[in-house]
């Protein structure tokens, strides 16, 4: 069975890390360890495959959408958080205002003003939205109705 240290050597050995001295004692050793001469061999495919190996460029598209994405989520996470905080703080105050019954009428105010710049963000994107779509959507363009 190969052992870690014997895997090591081979990648050492691969690599060109080896001093001469090791270099020999290493090779006297594969030719008796048959599992080293199998690590070397995959090891030595390995390395061969992954060094004509790129990492492919993606199109201007992809990275087009995907910050657009990022966009979307962003916009629509804060509208949907002003849109939420402005309802919490309206029932906050509604059962505040069943316990207590104070008149707090710029509390209402802030948060009927939340509710109203949420639910106005979310318009807002989900129009930018169809636009861009619109915009970019071969299928909407070519499809005659």
């Amino acid at each position: 069975m190969t052992t870690e240290h014997d895997k090591l050597a081979v990648m050492r050995y691969l690599d060109g890390e080896m001093t001469a001295g090791e270099r020999s004692a290493f090779e006297c050793h594969l030719e008796d360890c048959p599992e080293c001469q199998k690590t070397l061999a995959e090891l030595s495919t390995l390395k061969e495959v992954t060094r004509h190996m790129k990492i492919a460029d993606l199109p201007q598209t992809v990275w087009d959408r995907y910050w657009t994405g990022v966009y979307n989520r962003i916009e629509r996470s804060v509208a949907w958080f002003l849109f939420i905080l402005g309802a919490a703080m309206l029932v906050a105050y509604d059962i505040y205002q069943i316990i207590t019954d104070p008149t707090l009428e710029s509390y209402v105010q802030l948060a009927l003003m939340l509710l109203i710049v949420g639910f106005a963000v979310l318009l807002l994107s989900v129009i930018r939205e169809k636009i861009a779509v619109n915009r970019t959507d071969r299928y909407q363009r070519e499809v005659k109705r």
